[in-house]
């Protein structure tokens, strides 16, 4: 079987779908070639309010609306914060990518289940790509590809550059507990150099750790619980976030966007949000022709804030010492309101991001 296409997307998740229906929208013909539509991400689900008006996600996505953010202390001490008007979404990753599939389908984007297998050929006008869609070895032609096929990207592969560094987590979906707050928990013994979490799901908990050791993660997990006094047993998942370097955006007319190009924000290492920013940007800079804007469109809005992350997870969360005095600083309303704008409401004033430098400009020398 052969295809032709102006822009062939490879991957179904947040970037992927939201590049498809942006082009899809302009007129671009856009085929999106995803390896498996069932596929659930293991994911907290948290997505910004604001998040919803901006890229125009449906609200009816909704499941949860958490007004509260627990942050707990190696030595136990505990922050409770408001949202107030900056409340945070929990979506259901599976309903939530279909959701975003299906818009871009009514905007004339071809939805293909299948998997990417190589690129065959690539000049300076054609990519031939090999795909398995079912049992058939289907070649598709496409001018662009943008890869948004994850932390484990096949594209990535077919061109030669190495995998980013990760992060392992180890979560589990637990139906006997409840909570009102996004609980995030610091603390050597159970999460060294990231955090612990518990986050409210449509039926009880996600609940998980994260650890650079994949060897020590179920481990780390199980003394998580045991702090946090849980018993009950959920679905457990094993999963890679990538660690964010900056340094990929594109390699000729293949773009990268999403976790294949590890744009998952320093610190709290929240990737969604980005990932759709990312689709749109790339989708953007294909319809302008000018595959560079994607690059600088990224860099204009998000260096600085990722960088900054970048520096501040490098203090904090280097020692229990160090992450004591994140939770303490954040007894300060001016230092609470500043985060949760950046972290929750993705205020991009350079006014917020520059109050935000003097309070922590002293971490960063």
């Amino acid at each position: 079987m052969w295809l032709n296409t102006k822009v062939l997307v490879v991957g179904g998740g947040p970037a992927g779908v939201t590049a498809a229906r942006v082009l899809a929208e302009s007129g671009v013909d856009v085929i999106l070639l995803e390896r498996n539509l069932s596929f659930v991400k293991p994911c907290g689900g948290g997505v910004s309010l604001s998040a919803f008006e901006e890229l125009g996600i449906p609200k009816t996505t909704i499941k949860k609306e958490v007004k509260n953010v627990r942050i707990v202390s190696p030595k136990g001490e505990r922050l409770d914060m408001g949202l107030r008007d900056g409340n945070l979404a929990i979506v259901e990753r599976g309903e939530f990518e279909r959701v975003l599939r299906n818009r871009a389908e009514e905007q004339g984007a071809e939805v293909i289940e299948g998997d990417f297998v190589r690129i065959i050929d690539d000049n300076d006008k054609i990519y031939r790509v090999e795909a398995r869609v079912g049992d058939v070895m289907t070649e598709i032609a496409a001018e662009y590809i943008i890869a948004a096929d994850g932390v484990n990207s096949r594209v990535r592969t077919a061109m030669g550059i190495k995998p980013s560094k990760s992060l392992f987590t180890f979560s589990e979906r637990i139906k006997e507990v409840e909570t009102g707050f996004c609980e995030l928990w610091f603390g050597s013994s159970h999460a060294p150099g990231v955090y612990s979490w518990v986050f409210p799901a449509t039926d009880g908990i996600s609940a998980g750790t994260g650890s650079f050791e994949p060897g020590e993660i179920k481990v780390l997990f199980g003394r998580f619980k045991q702090r946090r006094g849980i018993i009950a047993e959920g679905r457990k998942r094993i999963y890679r976030i990538p660690i964010w370097k900056g340094n990929l955006y594109n390699k000729g007319k293949v773009i990268f966007a999403g976790d294949s190009a590890g744009q998952v924000i320093p610190l709290i290492y929240e990737g969604i949000y980005y990932a759709m920013k990312a689709g749109e940007f790339a989708a953007g800079a294909i319809i302008e022709k000018k595959v560079g804007n994607y690059k600088r469109r990224w860099k204009a809005r998000f260096q600085k804030r990722f960088t900054l992350m970048d520096k501040l997870r490098d203090y904090f969360f280097k020692d229990n010492a160090s992450a004591e005095r994140l939770v303490a600083l954040h007894r300060r309303p001016e230092i609470q309101e500043l985060s949760l704008r950046l972290w929750i409401k993705k205020d991009s004033s350079m006014e917020g991001f520059k109050d935000y430098i003097k309070l922590f400009g002293k971490f960063l020398s």
